[in-house]
């Protein structure tokens, strides 16, 4: 057989093939978080070319200060307003509903079409036409700097966060407390997602809750695989209960009261309020709730009873070593321990309540009075924060700063043992810092080219058309879905798209007056409420999600796939409740 002439028939017959080596097939590896997020900021950049050279145009909303109008010679009606508006009867307080009517007359009789006027700070906001701007090759790299300064209170928060985290598991009080839990439940520990989701649920629907969850991943995945769960259980009930009630916003400032406020500035006749559709929103945050809650309870009963069913298998010894501690002993909770979980719970619980809007949400100015009272008669306590529900992401990086310190002393770690968990918390974390950074570089590129300004634009007019109010109000949700995705922030969004959304859900009486649509208007707030919370629970784009991702370990592909049987369950429900709501109508939906 040495020197056999082999034909090349007979080499097809695998006579060579034998000798051959087999080809490694190449397994397709997901891109990292700030891959994919500046693929999304490349691409836009590229439309917006796309879009430049074609001479695409929007309307674009320019913000006047009153030194900006009033004494600029281009704006003839500057002057004459700012008299009209001085000379309204005194006997009318400001903020009164006869200030208000008066303020909306001399607007409609004096400024442009489309002019608004915020009488609180005297800013007038005109609409312009604006060509769409170009983002260039080094603006890619720029925008997630722009970002990561936009977004520096969550930035500084989610750091501060990872610290008090740290120093929390160094003193292994979670562990412990962890292990009494499991104990007590034994055989039942499936039975403690259900008031875990609901206490999630509550803060979404309530406050919104987003970056601030970001905290309890930590928490919930290793309860939960010491529980014999997995990891994406833990995942889930900290993302879909948080994420349940921001879908089914009730009462969320970021979601119900912007849009609302949107809507009635671009509607001077009427205005409508966080009451009207209330107890059909609350209807929904039940349903969606239990929804969540059941399948969440499915799938921990699933991969408890068979582990390989588990969608994160493959890694499960490595999160048991990652997330779990590799001892087995038991830990005692000494006192240190068992203070170091009250100072824990309590700064969680304040976190919580001070984001609440509660101004807001009960039409009152009494906790930012009390907030202004304190800075004023206590400055030693505080001089610069605001009262409850009027501060942001830095006041509570700072009540978390000092709740470490208090930590640190119970814990009696010393300066050198504090600052050592202290920056080893702030490095773990830091990775999830520099994500949110790089998602929020996709809105900077959206706001710098008013791309996102004709996006909005093309949903009103998309929607213009259509008389049906139920048909309105679910064709706006499924618009609402893929404008989430490019516009991931939804306050932002809420405000940018409202006031434009007016002319499509109001109606025009016989006397000439424009009112609200009775279901279109609520039904508007309550469909881009849930599109938008559906969208966040899986976007790149959200901070939220992809800082999920990383503190979980787990790969962004792998968690999209993993999620769409719950997110497509969701958007099902959501549809099927706007239909009802909308059929409905009223005083109810």
């Amino acid at each position: 057989m040495e020197n056999q002439i082999i034909s090349p028939h007979e080499s097809d017959k695998g006579l060579k093939i034998k000798n051959r080596k087999p080809k490694k097939s190449k397994k397709f590896k997901m891109f990292s978080a700030f891959t994919i997020l500046l693929i999304i900021i490349a691409v836009l950049a590229l439309l917006s070319w796309i879009l430049n050279w074609a001479g695409v145009t929007t309307e674009v909303s320019n913000q006047l200060a009153m030194d900006q109008w009033m004494f600029n010679s281009d704006y003839t009606w500057g002057k004459p307003f700012f008299d009209a508006v001085s000379g309204i009867d005194p006997n009318y307080p400001i903020g009164s509903a006869e200030y208000i009517a008066e303020v909306n007359r001399i607007v409609k009789d004096l400024l442009p079409a489309g002019a608004t006027f915020d009488y609180n700070t005297w800013t007038i906001s005109l609409k312009e036409t604006a060509d769409i701007g170009a983002a260039g090759i080094v603006d890619v790299l720029y925008s997630p700097i722009k970002g990561f300064m936009g977004k520096a209170d969550v930035i500084i928060f989610i750091a501060v966060l990872g610290a008090f985290i740290q120093i929390m598991i160094s003193s292994k009080a979670l562990e412990g407390f962890s292990q009494g839990i499991i104990g007590k439940l034994k055989g039942k520990e499936i039975w403690s997602i259900i008031p875990l989701m609901i206490f999630f649920s509550i803060c979404g629907t309530a406050e919104g809750m987003a970056e601030e969850s970001l905290g309890f991943y930590m928490i919930c995945i290793p309860l939960m695989m010491a529980a014999g769960f997995d990891k994406f259980t833990g995942l889930l009930i900290v993302m879909i209960g948080a994420g349940s009630g921001v879908i089914a916003s009730t009462v969320n400032p970021f979601v119900i009261s912007i849009a609302i406020d949107g809507l009635n500035s671009a509607n001077a006749n009427e205005a409508i309020s966080a009451g009207d559709g209330l107890v059909w929103r609350f209807v929904i945050w039940a349903v969606i709730t239990s929804i969540s809650i059941g399948y969440v309870m499915w799938y921990a009963n699933r991969v408890k009873k068979n582990p390989s069913k588990s969608v994160t298998f493959a890694t499960l010894e490595g999160d048991k070593k990652f997330f779990l501690s590799e001892s087995a002993e038991k830990i005692q909770m000494t006192w240190r321990r068992k203070t170091s979980l009250v100072v824990f719970g309590v700064t969680f619980l304040i976190m919580i309540v001070y984001l609440v809007g509660w101004d807001s949400v009960f039409g009152t100015t009494i906790m930012a009075d009390h907030g202004e009272w304190i800075n004023q008669n206590i400055p030693w306590l505080t001089s610069m924060i605001p009262g409850w529900g009027n501060g942001g992401l830095d006041v509570v990086a700072a009540i978390f700063l000092i709740a470490a310190i208090i930590l640190g002393l119970v814990l009696n770690l010393g300066e050198d043992g504090f600052l050592k968990e202290f920056m080893s918390g702030v490095n773990d974390i830091f990775g999830v810092c520099l994500v949110i950074a790089t998602a929020a570089g996709v809105g900077v590129i959206l706001q710098q080219t008013h791309m996102q300004e004709l996006f909005v634009k093309g949903l009103g007019d998309s929607v213009g058309g259509i008389q049906n109010e139920v048909g309105k109000i679910l064709v706006l949700f499924l618009i609402f879905l893929p404008l989430s995705f490019l516009i991931p922030s939804s306050s932002g969004f809420a405000a940018a798209v409202f006031p434009l959304l007016a002319a499509t859900v109001t109606t025009t009486n016989p006397d000439g007056t424009i009112v609200f649509q009775e279901a279109a208007a609520s039904g508007s707030v309550t469909a881009f409420s849930l599109a938008s919370g559906l969208i966040n629970l899986i976007t790149p784009t959200s901070g939220v999600v992809m800082g999920a991702v990383a503190i979980s370990k787990m790969e962004y592909g792998k968690y999209i796939k993993s999620m769409m049987p719950i997110v497509g369950i969701l958007a099902a429900a959501s549809f099927v409740m706007l239909a009802i709501g909308g059929a409905i109508g009223g005083q109810i939906a």
